[in-house]
């Protein structure tokens, strides 16, 4: 059980680096408002659920059958389902995000390994490129990302809809009645601790809406970021094919490219030279 849980840690290491400020405050409240009361609070609330859950007849099995009529699934159980799939796209882009990470670091290793030949060699070996440790949401990753927060935003809506026409709204009566076969008239049912299952019925769809809204937040910085990154890939385009004057200036260069220019020149310069001195012999 350990090693599932440090599976589980791991890629919660490796997402957490790819999500943004937002993803991260709705991982806060899936785990602490969410797992952390179904796991303490709630469950004690629908223990011995259907025991509790007496009818005024000694028919039996009337019970029973009005209990599935009036419960078609714990509310509990309903509770824990809607967490688990609503994980489910976060738990998948985070693998997802591990495996990329995974083939980055044996790219990575199999370049400074080479580099190292090189400087072992004589050659001057060229240092890691910084750059990569710095993770960004673009490209695929992006879509990946966005595609995981739609999913989530579907599973959401789709639960809470689920729930308010199951059960007629998020309040629990005390007392139902019913009329199915084997009773052999209506009878009233009682349900236990219907205020606080009622309370925690609410709470739960309330996390819900606010995770809701988290992700609403989160797919428009994602398009926010999308469009910034198609607008910097086009400018970057459209330098390539400016004229050369209107082009970015040679002191906003590189030094390499500096380096390179002013060699250009001074080996034009001394031909120019040569050629001068033969014209006049």
């Amino acid at each position: 059980m350990g090693a599932d849980w440090s599976f589980l840690e791991h890629l919660l290491e490796e997402g957490q680096e790819y999500s943004t400020a937002i993803g991260r405050v709705w991982l806060t409240v899936l785990f602490l408002f969410r797992m952390l009361v179904l796991g303490t609070a709630a469950e004690s609330a629908w223990d011995d659920e259907q025991a509790d859950f007496v009818c005024n007849t000694l028919q039996p099995g009337c019970t029973a059958v009005c209990y599935d009529n009036a419960f078609p699934i714990s509310h509990f159980r309903y509770f824990v389902l809607q967490v688990i799939f609503v994980s489910t796209p976060t738990i998948f882009f985070f693998g997802y995000v591990a495996v990329r990470a995974g083939k980055e670091r044996r790219k990575e290793d199999e370049k400074q390994a080479e580099e190292g030949d090189a400087e072992k060699s004589g050659g001057t070996g060229r240092k890691p490129d910084k750059s990569s440790e710095a993770p960004k949401l673009k490209g695929r990753l992006l879509g990946a990302y966005a595609f995981s927060i739609i999913l989530k935003v579907l599973l959401e809506v789709g639960f809470i809809v689920g729930l308010w026409f199951l059960y007629d709204g998020f309040f629990i009566a005390p007392k139902f009645e019913c009329s199915k076969n084997p009773c052999p008239h209506m009878v009233d049912c009682f349900v236990s601790r219907p205020t606080e299952k009622t309370i925690f019925t609410i709470y739960t769809q309330v996390i819900a809406v606010i995770s809701l809204f988290l992700n609403i937040i989160e797919l428009i910085h994602l398009l926010q970021l999308a469009i910034a990154y198609r607008l910097k890939k086009r400018s970057a385009q459209q330098q390539d094919y400016l004229p050369w004057p209107e082009r970015e200036p040679v002191q906003q260069r590189t030094p390499e490219l500096q380096m390179e220019t002013s060699q250009a020149y001074k080996v034009g310069s001394c031909r120019n030279k040569q050629l001068c001195e033969q014209k006049c012999i």
